[in-house]
């Protein structure tokens, strides 16, 4: 199972119930992957710095909640082939 969410440049998560939200350039997001134990922290290159900043600090504060997870920020157009069999898009096709 996996958790998607935005984040808002006021550092709301905005949660994607039952879908994974595809990649947005402009955009955020986090990634909780029950099953790995991973929360992936995705920030697109035409995000804003501010909205970057507060991505991290979610994610940090999630760090809180899930202990055991392992927390990976991931930058746009270097993503592991792990995080896109978890969303569902190629590796070479956004």
């Amino acid at each position: 199972m996996v958790d998607t969410f935005e984040i808002e440049s006021d550092a709301r998560m905005t949660e994607f119930k039952g879908k994974v939200i595809g990649l947005d350039t402009n955009k955020v997001l986090v990634y909780i992957d029950h099953e790995n134990r991973v929360v992936y922290l995705w920030r697109g290159k035409k995000a804003s710095l501010f909205k970057k900043l507060m991505g991290t600090r979610v994610v940090a504060k999630l760090s809180d909640t899930y202990r055991d997870y392992r927390i990976r920020p991931i930058t746009e157009g270097k993503e592991p082939a792990s995080f896109h069999e978890l969303i569902g898009t190629p590796r070479d096709k956004r």
